[in-house]
């Protein structure tokens, strides 16, 4: 009883002691595997690249093996670029992953570049398997897509291409010549040649 009002005291309920056991460890590896990854990116040792390779399994399950050491060593950024047709006169749209005028908070961007390099890496795998780039499932998700979004769409042709990352040499030699007004990070000849991945057809409903 509670101040003789006659109501029971509320008991706020308890995990089980071996429940607390299992979360208290679950916890502890995925700590262990954040550290791991962390210290096991180059310039690192051949013991600490083999304790994060440890990890890489579960690193692959929760989607946890990049971003870290902020980017010291990125690769290539993919870019994916699409072009939606139209029967009844529209002009074509162009739509590219990442969109550089994309405004909003800095997420919506990483979103988009996590995109491109799903669809990149998609794209690059039905290759190794021997498939047409068109057979990628993310490829036809995406103009699937596409086509959604921009109703009474005919088609929409798909490519994908590598924003390179210049060279300190690259960027010394831009710099210092005649006339030079800044390095432009968006120079064609920084990005590879836009590689095919297929034309789809819309449902144009």
């Amino acid at each position: 009883m509670a101040g003789g009002s006659g109501s029971e005291a509320v008991v706020s309920p308890t995990w089980p002691r071996w429940a607390k056991v299992v979360v208290s460890l679950a916890i502890l590896y995925h700590v262990a595997a954040v550290v791991a990854g962390a210290i096991g990116v180059p310039p690192s040792s051949p013991l600490e690249r083999r304790v994060a390779d440890a990890f890489t399994a579960y690193h692959d399950l929760v989607d946890q093996g990049y971003a870290y050491r902020y980017y010291a060593e990125p690769p290539p950024t993919p870019v994916a670029t699409a072009v939606v047709r139209f029967d009844d006169g529209r002009p074509d749209v162009t739509v590219r992953l990442p969109d550089r005028s994309l405004g909003g908070p800095r997420m919506r961007h990483q979103r988009q570049l996590a995109l491109a390099n799903a669809l990149f890496a998609d794209v690059q795998e039905a290759k190794r398997a021997g498939l047409e780039p068109s057979r990628s499932r993310m490829g036809r998700a995406y103009a699937r897509h596409l086509g959604a979004a921009f109703p009474g769409s005919r088609s929409v042709t798909l490519h994908v291409q590598q924003h390179l990352i210049p060279s300190p040499d690259h960027v010394r030699r831009a710099l210092a010549a005649p006339g030079n007004a800044g390095f432009d990070l968006f120079d064609e000849d920084l990005f590879t040649s836009p590689e095919w991945v297929g034309d789809y057809e819309c449902d144009r409903s």
